[in-house]
Parts: structure tokens; C-alpha cells; sequence
């Protein structure tokens, strides 16, 4: 996710703090499931708003765009005061990058000339990599994507677990991930999310075995991906691979009480996971009260 602010004038940005009309936050050139989820502007919603990478840019790039985070929203009753910082370890975008970015950032039509602060469920991070935009050193200095120090990697005592925290296995769909972590922090809990945490030089399986030392974990079937048997033609929504193998390390690591699978719509599961139960993600949120027991069932006080 990203925040996208676009103002006009060259300076617009020099200096911190800038002030939006409210019709103009969370509405304009936004998804309607994502702006649902912001522009009322909870207490929530404002937490999730300031922890995003947000990209600064001036009405039709008339000067360099900016990276940094919002770092505080003040509400008003028909405008929205923010401030907000630069990365001074990011270098700005060139004119143009923006435009060059368009698929990338989801842009909409003449929404470079329009001053509206939008949020895309983009990954700002892997579009600037992919176009060499930033380097990784640039990327493990910077404030807005660096992460937090690793906790210590060595594994617990066999049949001890951390009950403190819980591990969350997720695909591409960001706003159900964003769902179970304010869950699981609202139960006192502590969301472990694989990509926030540092990597410290280890590869993806090495950081999966150091963060995985929880007494549960939560796998998130989405509909990221399709597929089909070779020479189907109906191709059927699935979870992503990595989700999927997760599952199945972490059933061998943890055991099957331990683990959760949440399935969000018709979804592709494994048949070859024999006893799993797979808790449907309701919009009523009658999974929340399915996990809780699960939790408790695992030794959690919640």
C-alpha cells in the first residue's frame, strides 16, 4: 500500500505542514474497497495511513517528486492538516518519473493534475527496484521501508512457544492482511508479518525459521493467483505459492492445532493437508470469534 499526494505548485513541498479538502482524501482516483476502509478516518485508519510509503508529487511533475511517510493527520471539520517528512537517503524522482510509473502506480486519467491524496494497493518499494529507481542499500537505509532490528533467531525449547506473538501468512491482498493484524494487536497480540521484519542478511526460509518461533500462525488463502490442471481451460482463483508452502512448513513446525487456514471467497485449497479446517473470512467477522477459540485452544489468554 502507498499513500499518493498530488498539489499543485513547484514548492508545494518545501515545506511541512500541507492541508487537503477532506472530498479529496481517500475518494478521488482510490478503489471503493480501500476507500471505504479510510475515509472515515478512524483511529485505525489513520494509524494504517501514517505507516504506508507515500510519494509527494506537484501537479504535472512541475518539479522532483519526493519519498517519506505522513507523520501526522489532524482532522478539521472539511479539510485535513498533515505533516510530513522526507527520506533524505531517498533521491528524488526526476519529472516525468511519475508518468513513466502510470501502470505501475495505477494512475488514473488527468489524475497527475488534480491536487487529491489517493491510496494505491501498490508496493512502492518493488516498482521503484524493478525500475532501478533505488538500489537495495538505498532501500535498508531509508526510513520509510527499514525495518525494525531481527529478534533474536535461536529456536525455543521443544514444547515451549512465544504466546505473545502470532505469524501471518499472506498473499497480494493487502487489505485483509491489514484486517487480521489490527485483529490480532486488538487482542493484546503481536502480528508477525514476514516482510516487515528485518532480513539481516538471511534469505526468505532462513527469516521464515527465525520469525516462526510463535505458539500460532494465521495462513491467509486469498484469491491472488489462478490456475488449472494442464489442458483445463477453466482457470480457478488460488492463493499464492508461497502461501501454500507455508502452510504446509508450518503445520510441521508448530502442528496442526497451531495453524489457522482463513479462506477469503472460492479459493483453491490443498488436498493433500488431510484434517485442516479452513475457517471462511465472512464479512460479518464471525471468523474473529473462530479464531479466538482456536487461539485459546492453543494456550493463548485471549
Amino acid at each position: 500500500m502507498l499513500n499518493l499526494l498530488i498539489a499543485y505548485g513547484e514548492d508545494v513541498w518545501n515545506q511541512s505542514p500541507f492541508e487537503f479538502g477532506r472530498s479529496r482524501v481517500a475518494v478521488e482516483y482510490t478503489a471503493p474497497e480501500i476507500s471505504e476502509r479510510y475515509r472515515d478516518f478512524s483511529e485505525d485508519a489513520l494509524s494504517e495511513l501514517k505507516s504506508f510509503p507515500s510519494l509527494f508529487v506537484s501537479e504535472n511533475e512541475s518539479s522532483e517528486s519526493r519519498i517519506g511517510k505522513v507523520t501526522e493527520i489532524r482532522l478539521r471539520q472539511n479539510t485535513i492538516v498533515i505533516d510530513f517528512q522526507f527520506d533524505e537517503t531517498l533521491p528524488p524522482l526526476a519529472p516525468g518519473t511519475i508518468e513513466q510509473l502510470k501502470v505501475d502506480l495505477d494512475l488514473g486519467n488527468w489524475e497527475l493534475s488534480r491536487t487529491h491524496w489517493a491510496i494505491k494497493d501498490e508496493n512502492l518499494l518493488e516498482i521503484l527496484l524493478r525500475h532501478r529507481l533505488l538500489t537495495i542499500e538505498q532501500a535498508r537505509r531509508s526510513t520509510v521501508f527499514g525495518e525494525p532490528p531481527p529478534p533474536p533467531a535461536a529456536q525455543l525449547a521443544p514444547g515451549t512457544y512465544n504466546y505473545n506473538q502470532v505469524f501471518i501468512v499472506h498473499g497480494h491482498d493487502e487489505l485483509t492482511k491489514l484486517d487480521m493484524a489490527n485483529f490480532i494487536r486488538s487482542l493484546g497480540l503481536e502480528p508477525i508479518i514476514l516482510h516487515l521484519q528485518a532480513s539481516a542478511g538471511m534469505t526468505i526460509i532462513e527469516k521464515i525459521e527465525a520469525y516462526s518461533n510463535v505458539g500460532f500462525a494465521v495462513v491467509l488463502y486469498t484469491p491472488c493467483d489462478v490456475g488449472a490442471k494442464h489442458g483445463d481451460l477453466t482457470l480457478s482463483p488460488r492463493a499464492r505459492q508461497n502461501v501454500v508452502f507455508e502452510h504446509g512448513y508450518l503445520i510441521a513446525k508448530l502442528g496442526r492445532p497451531r495453524v489457522t487456514a482463513l479462506v477469503k471467497g472460492v479459493v483453491e485449497t490443498p488436498n493433500d493437508i488431510s484434517g485442516v479446517i479452513y475457517v471462511p473470512l465472512d464479512n460479518e467477522g464471525n471468523w474473529k470469534e473462530q479464531l479466538r477459540v482456536e487461539l485459546r485452544g492453543a494456550g493463548y489468554a485471549v
